[in-house]
């Protein structure tokens, strides 16, 4: 009499594996990385990446996106829910999925649409994209502030350091006029 596992309860053993490993892998994905990006996001990284190598001084978010937007803010990493609603002036229901926000390697775009009409009631288009700090661009609010929001209209200031090689140059400003005379 034969004492190996049959073919079926191989497949069973490694079936139960995967389930097994699959929340763990989960779990690391979305805590550790920031989760998947999407490709409204893929596309506003690569557009920003070719406008910051042209080096000028200012950027306008607006041409780098595909999407209708009317207010653009800046969030740093670690900015709670209290603030981020503060900030903007609505509860933003979606803000447990931005997985990367405690993460200090990124910052937040977060663009804000105007309200409209939907057929399950009024709604508030909002898409945010993470920007990582060492690939694309670091960013540089007031002390004490996590946020800052404009309008589509302004364009947003850009600086330059030296870093090391690997790491992005390039520095958003989201200062007011009146913060950059002090």
């Amino acid at each position: 009499m034969s004492i190996a596992p049959s073919k079926s309860f191989l497949k069973v053993i490694a079936l139960l594996m995967i389930f097994t490993l699959a929340p763990g892998t989960m779990y690391f994905l979305y805590t550790r990385t920031g989760g998947p990006e999407s490709k409204k996001e893929l596309a506003f990284q690569k557009n920003m990446r070719t406008a910051l190598m042209y080096g000028s001084e200012e950027l306008d978010f607006a041409p780098l996106s595909t999407w209708s937007w009317i207010k653009v803010c800046a969030l740093d990493s670690g900015i709670t829910e209290a603030e981020l609603t503060e900030l903007i002036g609505f509860e933003y229901e979606h803000y447990p999925e931005l997985h990367w926000r405690h993460l200090a390697g990124y910052w937040t775009l977060m663009f804000i649409d105007s309200e409209r009409e939907a057929s399950w009631g009024m709604a508030r288009p909002v898409t945010p994209v993470r920007i990582p700090r060492k690939a694309l661009a670091d960013l540089a609010l007031p002390s004490g502030v996590n946020g800052r929001c404009f309008d589509i209209q302004e364009s947003i200031r850009l600086s330059r350091r030296e870093v090391p090689v690997g790491e992005s140059p390039v520095i958003v400003r989201f200062d007011l006029p009146q913060e950059l005379n002090e």
